[in-house]
């Protein structure tokens, strides 16, 4: 029976992968490649079956998005930044994080996926790795992770402009290597 179950919850957490959220009013988003419907956006390839190379927080649909991230190799020109690295040991990918406005407590989390609530929703256990006071546009975040499995392992958390603490994991797509923002 515990086998069962646990098969269950991992099958609920992969469909879950697949979509991120966007807007917690229901509005369309603005970015090619992105579905919203209710809320939720997943991040659809390209035409042409390519990744899509950057992913956004945007959870009041505002005219700019609070958070944006791209995988490093996508990356052009890398600007001003700081890097944080969270595991040595390990294979790390670059994610390069940038704001548009200033972002109060962003932090880089490790998550230890723990149960999922009554309403599906993923519940992870969280270790605070790196904190940025303040996030300013001027100076961008270059962050190695290390992607274990197809449970997300890393994440971010930041107080958004009306004063919420937000938290997402940071995924890789199992469709088309997408990065992917999952709010939990």
């Amino acid at each position: 029976m515990k086998m069962k179950k646990m098969a269950v919850l991992v099958t609920a957490l992969v469909f879950a992968l697949g979509v991120s959220v966007c807007s917690a009013h229901g509005h369309e988003a603005d970015l090619a490649g992105v579905n919203c419907k209710d809320g939720v956006c997943e991040f659809a390839p390209a035409a042409g079956g390519e990744r899509v190379t950057l992913a956004a927080i945007n959870p009041y649909n505002n005219a700019v998005a609070d958070i944006e991230g791209q995988w490093e190799s996508d990356v052009k020109q890398l600007g001003p930044h700081d890097t944080f690295v969270t595991n040595e040991s390990a294979t790390r990918t670059g994610v390069v994080f940038s704001v548009n406005n200033p972002i109060k407590n962003f932090k880089v989390l490790s998550l230890h996926f723990k149960d999922f609530d009554n309403n599906g929703k993923p519940v992870f256990l969280v270790k605070e790795l790196y904190t940025k006071d303040v996030f300013r546009p001027d100076r961008q975040l270059l962050v190695k992770f290390a992607f274990f499995g197809s449970i997300p392992n890393n994440g971010i958390s930041y107080t958004d402009p009306k004063g919420k603490t937000r938290y997402y994991a940071v995924s890789q797509s199992g469709k088309d290597g997408s990065l992917e923002f999952i709010e939990f």
